[in-house]
């Protein structure tokens, strides 16, 4: 004859338990039980109830709380692996928009365990080229690419993309469909600027770059711009070149800013707030007074737009946005690549005023500045 040994109840009330963190039927923010519920459910002592509730400590399924009961252990979920992802920019960090852009995407990178690494793209295509494949084979996790040049080395990025390796190309706009853009709204930021000087009373005014509309996407749309605000007004845009990079760079755009007063132009919107301070400086070598006999606009609401007696009305691009819009694209769960346009604000300075009666000057200092090339 078997004899059919009996569970004890302590067992009873273990599996019982167990069971229904097993099935999910408990809530990590409660007590699942305490000693006083269990004697009433199972109608055993307080040393049988707390002996069943020391085994599920001892198993690593509850914890007591004094004087609340015993709580489900919440499982230890296993950190999600650290990404690296690389930004390739040609300027310096530590200056201008894109530091602020890069701040605050690491903010969030940081937060969630992943970094952000910086490298100086290389001033030749094969450069360039040559270390976005040392990144690809170092495994990084997605790309940000700021190129110099409408020019960008389509086939070694794209090698990200196939792998599934997001590539952003920021502050150029770009159609290849396996790459994001994040680009500020420089066609609006283009017409705030002529809409500003307009309402000034600035009817001959002047677009002045150091690259050409087909050349930069960015330099493009700022300046679309400004031409679509001047044709509507009945007005004509005006566009000029800096070839920055001569040897007599500086001293050439004296000669444009001098040329274009001469010619009774009221008022130079220049590509971005590094251009502008330029042209603030030639305009007090020449003795031409801003914002009175001439006004200033930039872009980028950058350090350059109020270095030293500079206060430049510009356009903010907002690069905290920039970086959180970096960060999110790159660590969105199910990424596919899309377009993000980053609104834009006008922020008037001292560099513009009403238009002033214009009268005639002349060349100033603009020979000796020449002569002393």
């Amino acid at each position: 004859m078997v004899v059919k040994q009996r569970i004890p109840i302590y067992q009873v009330i273990v599996d019982d338990i167990q069971q229904q963190i097993t099935s999910g039927n408990f809530d990590y923010d409660n007590p699942i039980c305490t000693e006083k519920s269990i004697c009433e459910k199972y109608n055993t002592s307080r040393i049988t109830a707390k002996h069943a509730i020391n085994k599920l400590e001892e198993r690593g399924l509850l914890y007591r709380k004094r004087g609340s009961g015993s709580f489900v252990v919440r499982p230890v979920l296993q950190a999600a692996p650290t990404q690296i992802f690389a930004l390739v920019t040609p300027f310096s960090t530590t200056q201008g928009g894109v530091f602020r852009a890069v701040e605050s995407a690491s903010k969030i990178f940081t937060k969630m365990g992943h970094q952000l690494t910086i490298h100086i793209s290389q001033a030749d295509t094969k450069g360039n080229i040559e270390l976005l494949e040392s990144l690809y084979n170092q495994n990084i996790n997605g790309i940000v690419y700021y190129p110099l040049s409408a020019s960008l080395p389509v086939e070694t990025l794209n090698t990200f993309a196939k792998d599934g390796r997001p590539v952003i190309i920021l502050d150029k706009e770009t159609s290849h469909p396996g790459f994001s853009n994040i680009i500020c709204d420089n066609y609006r930021g283009g017409h705030l600027l002529a809409e500003h000087l307009i309402s000034y009373g600035h009817t001959k005014t002047c677009y002045l770059s150091r690259f050409m509309p087909d050349q930069i996407s960015s330099v493009s749309g700022r300046y679309d711009g400004y031409k679509t605000c001047l044709e509507a007004a009945g007005l004509e845009p005006r566009f000029m070149h800096w070839e920055s990079d001569s040897p007599t760079g500086y001293y050439m755009l004296q000669h444009l800013v001098n040329t274009l007063r001469l010619d009774g132009v009221t008022a130079i919107l220049c590509e971005n707030d590094e251009v502008a301070f330029n042209v603030h400086m030639c305009c007090l070598s020449l003795g031409i007074h801003v914002p009175k006999d001439m006004n200033i606009t930039g872009f980028d609401n950058i350090e350059w737009a109020t270095t030293g007696s500079a206060q430049i009305t510009t356009v903010d691009q907002n690069f905290d946005v920039i970086g959180e819009t970096i960060a999110k694209t790159l660590l969105e769960e199910n990424y596919k690549p899309r377009n993000h346009t980053t609104p834009v604000q006008l922020v008037p300075r001292t560099s513009t005023n009403a238009v002033a009666k214009q009268t005639a000057i002349p060349s100033l200092s603009l020979q000796y500045a020449l002569a002393s090339q």
